[in-house]
């Protein structure tokens, strides 16, 4: 089942129960705008969908919110719905006093199930959560596990239609987390679950559509392999050795450097990658989507000549949810930091500072102009996110020409000799088109 929300801005957020470069990302996903033209068409046509667990269109009178066909305007209609959604927030909401089988009782009743059911259905969820033991004891006294096992009971007592679950396994240690994994993914049987987290981990395993949020936007939604197909790296190649074992300690160690030696040049002549991580045991690749149509025949070639290159083990796999997040919320701050006009300062090796538009990748050096290199020089800045979630320049390339095809933008750059307040100011890099470089580079 789905869940809808338009917001009164037209934005939407859609939830269900279910990287190439930062610059090829699209964050006006397909998804996301077809649902998007879906809810305003149901909008505007007035549609209560018999599919759509939950419609709001609005946050006033005018526009009023529909929970499986019950508006929340209508005191029966408020009714009904208490009966069939369960909610565990952020922060459990509990009383110190109540032990944990009280609330349940309490909720259950607020559900509207019949009281001779109350106590057999309590117990059921206790046991669920593997809080029977702990029944009779009072919530404040419980550790703040057991009070979001708990609150997860409180959710999903009286099988609601529609559960909103916010970040439920904050707190648990990693064995009941995946317990109550397990009751969670129970529960998703004939009921819309709306979850929210940080932990990646969490949202593939649980979920039959994400949707990723980033700076208040609705960035992408679909289900996890779409989203690491289209928005990850591309594939994850691990190759394992099997490790020397031919004659002396040093004899065999030369034969695996070897082995290793081969297997790079058979990945840079086919795909023209190098490894990403290296050691003694094991190569790792990145390989490109724009690779795809390779990869058939020179795996195929690679596990044929398995033996000959001293390879135990091959093992291919998509970029992780992770990865796909943090591209998702470093183009984001990239969007964020391009509308404000924001600048960094990019201290070169040289000693010289020159100021340069936040995630700039390819930066010109104005004043570089020489005989040798007359059209000057540039540098591939690298960025990374401080803890905060703010773009920070973490280094650069060192100084390369300009190449000849690149065209530059005299208005990118300022006077080098500009001054604030009488002392010369911070020269303004020249940004260079990402897409030139890599038309040249793969000339």
């Amino acid at each position: 089942m789905l869940c809808h929300v338009l917001l009164l801005d037209g934005s939407i957020c859609s939830c269900t129960s279910s990287v190439p470069l930062l610059e090829n990302i699209t964050l006006d996903d397909e998804d996301v705008l077809e649902e998007e033209s879906t809810v305003k068409q149901q909008a505007m046509e007035d549609v209560v969908d018999p599919n759509i667990a939950v419609q709001i269109r609005g946050l006033v009178k005018l526009y009023p919110a529909l929970i499986c066909g019950d508006s929340v305007q209508s005191s029966v209609g408020m009714s009904n719905i208490r009966r069939i959604i369960g909610v565990c927030p952020q922060f459990d909401i509990l009383w110190d006093a109540l032990s944990g089988q009280e609330h349940l009782h309490l909720f259950a009743s607020i559900k509207g199930l019949p009281p001779s059911s109350i106590e057999s259905v309590a117990q059921e969820s206790l046991a669920e959560v593997r809080l029977t033991e702990s029944a009779k004891i009072r919530a404040g006294s419980y550790s703040g596990g057991m009070k979001r096992r708990l609150s997860v009971a409180i959710a999903l007592i009286g099988d609601p239609k529609l559960v909103i679950l916010d970040e439920p396994t904050t707190g648990m240690d990693p064995i009941t987390r995946r317990h109550v994994w397990d009751i969670i993914e129970d529960a998703k049987k004939g009921q819309a679950i709306i979850l929210t987290t940080h932990s990646m981990e969490e949202a593939d395993i649980l979920s039959d559509r994400i949707g990723i949020m980033a700076k208040g936007r609705l960035r992408c939604i679909g289900t996890s392999i779409r989203l690491k197909s289209k928005l990850g790296t591309g594939f994850i190649a691990n190759i394992s050795f099997s490790g020397g074992t031919i004659g002396t300690p040093d004899r065999g160690e030369d034969v695996t450097m070897m082995h290793h030696e081969t297997v790079k040049q058979f990945f840079k002549y086919h795909l023209d990658v190098v490894p990403k991580e290296e050691n003694k045991a094991f190569l790792t690749y990145v390989i490109p989507h724009d690779r795809e149509e390779l990869m058939t025949n020179f795996f195929a070639e690679l596990q044929d000549r398995q033996g000959e290159f001293g390879i135990a083990d091959i093992q291919l796999g998509l970029t992780t949810l992770e990865e796909v997040f943090l591209n998702i919320a470093k183009q984001a701050e990239l969007e964020s930091a391009a509308a404000e006009g924001s600048l960094a300062t990019l201290t070169l090796n040289s000693g010289n500072s020159v100021q340069i538009p936040v995630g700039a990748r390819f930066v010109g050096i104005p004043g570089t102009e020489s005989a040798e290199n007359p059209r000057g020089v540039m540098v591939e800045v690298y960025w990374d996110q401080d803890d905060s979630g703010a773009l920070c320049i973490s280094g650069n390339s060192p100084e390369t020409p300009i190449p000849s095809h690149v065209k530059l933008v005299a208005s990118s750059a300022i006077n080098s000799n500009r001054t604030i307040l009488g002392r010369a100011g911070p020269v303004q890099g020249i940004v260079i088109d990402p897409n030139q470089i890599g038309t040249i580079n793969s000339q």
